[in-house]
């Protein structure tokens, strides 16, 4: 049986699958935005003003940017459903990158080896945090679920796959899986020469 309106309606409400409109992403004090942006509604956005964002961005519903320290999110970067981007060593997600559902970009974490009390809302003398910039590299896929810890970096056309533990820099064009994440294989260039193929549509790029 066909919905009602008011069905229809409710549903609507119910799944909120709306991105905010370009007024409304307007209001945040963004350090930098560029063109096309899209941000769900249900984001939590925190210290805008330390977030730098590109063009051709979307970032999808319940993701998390707290910006303790800088975020730099650039160009054709794709954040899916659930990200959570932390700490105060911030992260840079460069061009072409996708960071899928339920990620999460941890820049600083506390020592948990009973050496220092541990939390927020613990002094900073008390505690022995490490942070470090996180940076995921053109064209890398961080796959589902995926842990990456502070300083980390992920080089260019690397990839990860789901459920992993990223807690060492990676190595250019090959793909990782596992807890901690270990190197499979070699990952085809390919992308590459398909970017130059995409530009030649954006001659002004």
């Amino acid at each position: 049986m066909a919905l009602s309106k008011i069905g229809r309606s409710a549903m609507q409400t119910f799944y909120n699958a709306e991105y905010l409109s370009d007024g409304e992403i307007s209001n945040f004090n963004w350090a930098q935005i560029g063109n096309n942006v899209k941000i769900h509604k249900t984001c939590i956005i925190a210290n805008s003003d330390k977030i730098f964002l590109g063009s051709n961005v979307r970032i999808d519903a319940f993701c998390i940017l707290s910006a303790s320290g800088e975020i730099y999110i650039e160009d054709y970067v794709h954040i899916a459903a659930g990200v959570s981007i932390l700490g105060s060593g911030g992260a840079r997600i460069k061009n072409f990158a996708g960071v899928s559902q339920g990620v999460r970009l941890v820049s600083s974490t506390d020592d948990f080896s009973g050496e220092a009390m541990t939390g927020p809302l613990i002094r900073p003398e008390l505690r022995k945090v490490t942070s470090g910039q996180i940076v995921i590299g053109q064209h890398v896929v961080v796959g589902a679920g995926t842990v990456v810890l502070p300083g980390v970096t992920i080089d260019t056309g690397a990839t990860v796959g789901a459920l992993s533990l990223v807690n060492k820099s990676l190595a250019p064009w090959s793909i990782y899986a596992g807890t901690p994440a270990k190197r499979i294989k070699e990952r085809k260039k390919r992308p590459l020469e398909l970017q130059k193929e995409f530009f030649g549509d954006y001659p002004d790029q």
